[in-house]
Order: C-alpha cells, then sequence, then structure tokens
C-alpha cells in the first residue's frame, strides 16, 4: 500500500481546506460544554493564533488554500480573516454562526447567509464564491439551502458529505465528486472512497487524525488516479498551538476530539509534501467550468 508520489509530478490538484472556528463554538451541539469554558474572548484568542500558525505554515510550504470563515469572526477578528486574504488564500463562507443549518428556518439561513457574505467581503475586500456548511449539516432535511446560496449569490459549496454511517451528516447516493447542480450551483463534496458499494468519509478533520498517515495517502492517491481531486479539511485546533482541554469528556470524545492533535502538523507536512493542493475556486476554474469568473 505505500505511496511514493513525487508532489511536482502529481497531475491532479486537490484542495486544502480549512474551517475557521473555535474548538468550544464548533462542539457545542455535539455534546455539553459546561459554561465556565465559553468564553468569546479565549475562543478569539485562540482562532487568531491558532490560523496564523497555518498561514506561516503553509507559506513554508508554498502552498495555498481556501479558508471557510466563519461570519462573526469576520465582525469580531477582522484582523484574521483581513491577513488570510493578504497571503493569497481563498475566503470562503462557513455561515455566520457554527449552527447546524436543519436547525434553522429559511428564514433564519438566508439571513444569516448574506450577513456573513458581506461581512466577509467587506473585510477580506475579494468577493466570496464559496460555502460549506457548519457540521456538514446540508442533508436530505435541508435541501432547500442549496437555492438559497444559489440566490445569494455563491457559486460552489462544500457542504454534502456522500456517506451514510455519520450520525449527523451525510446523502448516500449522491454523486462523490465535483458536479453541477440542477440549480446551476457546483457542488464540491467532501472525500469519500467505496468499499463494497458504501462510501466511506476519508482526508479531514477526524479521519485525518484516527487514520493511519499511510492509509490516507492511499486514498487520495486511488482518487487523483481516476482524475479527480480531493477535498481535505481541517480545523485551526486540530493543528495548534492552542488546543483548548474540555475535563470530564468520555474516553471516547476524548479519542475522538483530541487524538493525534499535538503532531498534526508533522502528519499533515507527510500529506502536503506528497501530492498538490489549491484552493477550490482554483481547481473549479481549472476544470474549465464556466460559472468561474476570471480571478
Amino acid at each position: 500500500m505505500g505511496v511514493t508520489i513525487n508532489r511536482k509530478n502529481a497531475k491532479v490538484r486537490n484542495c486544502f481546506s480549512v474551517d475557521v472556528e473555535g474548538f468550544v463554538e464548533s462542539n457545542l451541539q455535539s455534546f455539553h460544554i459546561e459554561d465556565k469554558y465559553v468564553s468569546r474572548l479565549k475562543e478569539n484568542y485562540e482562532i487568531e493564533k491558532n490560523v496564523n500558525s497555518i498561514l506561516n505554515y503553509l507559506d513554508n510550504l508554498s502552498i495555498k488554500g481556501t479558508f471557510f470563515f466563519l461570519g462573526r469572526i469576520a465582525r469580531d477578528i477582522p484582523n484574521v480573516v483581513r491577513e488570510t486574504a493578504q497571503c493569497g488564500h481563498e475566503i470562503a463562507c462557513h455561515s455566520h454562526k457554527h449552527l447546524r443549518i436543519f436547525g434553522l428556518t429559511k428564514e433564519e439561513f438566508k439571513n444569516d447567509l448574506i450577513c456573513a457574505k458581506e461581512t466577509l467581503e467587506d473585510v477580506s475586500g475579494k468577493s466570496v464564491y464559496g460555502f460549506r456548511a457548519p457540521d456538514f449539516s446540508i442533508t436530505k432535511s435541508s435541501m432547500w439551502a442549496l437555492d438559497i446560496l444559489k440566490e445569494v449569490g455563491f457559486l460552489y459549496d462544500s457542504s454534502i458529505y456522500p456517506t451514510e454511517i455519520h450520525d449527523v451528516y451525510g446523502i448516500s447516493g449522491t454523486t462523490p465528486f465535483i458536479h453541477r447542480l440542477r440549480n446551476g450551483l457546483i457542488e464540491f463534496p467532501l472525500s469519500t472512497i467505496e468499499f463494497f458499494g458504501r462510501r466511506f468519509p476519508f482526508g479531514g478533520g477526524g479521519y485525518f487524525r484516527l487514520f493511519p498517515l499511510i492509509l490516507t495517502k492511499f486514498f487520495i492517491n486511488k482518487v487523483n488516479k481516476i482524475g479527480h481531486p480531493c477535498m481535505f479539511y481541517l480545523h485551526p485546533y486540530e493543528l495548534g498551538p492552542i488546543i483548548p482541554k474540555i475535563p470530564k469528556l468520555t474516553h471516547y470524545r476524548r479519542f475522538r476530539h483530541y487524538h493525534n492533535c499535538n503532531n498534526g502538523s508533522e502528519r499533515l507536512k507527510g500529506i502536503l509534501q506528497t501530492f498538490r493542493f489549491g484552493t477550490a475556486i482554483g481547481i473549479l476554474k481549472e476544470r474549465n467550468l464556466q460559472i468561474i469568473p476570471e480571478l
């Protein structure tokens, strides 16, 4: 299963993306967190330090990526969004607050979306073309969100996980690679691999931390060999240096949310130096999708 690819010789460019959010706000809908650990001031400090570390890390590797920012981050710590844009990375939208879409009304989602997009564009000075739902929460019950994305002016979405094995997200049977939706929006789905007729997620977040590195490389290579890019994603706290610790979590939760965070940067280097990476909007342009404007 060994993978010995030279990044310079790899033909397919994959997307490197970051879902920019704090650890606590990311998990408030996943498990109980006591109020004493909920601090917007500490969370903003965590985000600022971790994103700055990622920017330096990517700069050293000469890699540009797509940063899906919450709109509230552009409002609360605009310097983080501004610096990311100035470093040449794509600024995309992760909704305004980290709330699962299927728990919102259509009106709530639309209002939050407009606010987030406008704030991100005002702060970054760049157009925002892409969207990713918190917790990948565009599911069968919230497919209506895709029409609102199109209406508000987004060009692509990267929220759909073509799998059925997760308890929160996933849409089984959907196209697992970049495709155009009926409303004209482009979907850049999260990466999955097929085994025995079912698709399993890989290449981001907990999957990257929990899977052996050689397995992740094998899966990326397998998808690239058939001509498709992978969508790789991480969260700032998975690379650190600030990894907030919430005590009294179950053993399962501690393992799921903290495993391999302390050596995330070193493990990630093994991926980024093996394969080609770029921004989502750049990859869509490379694939000659006519909806993409001149960049």
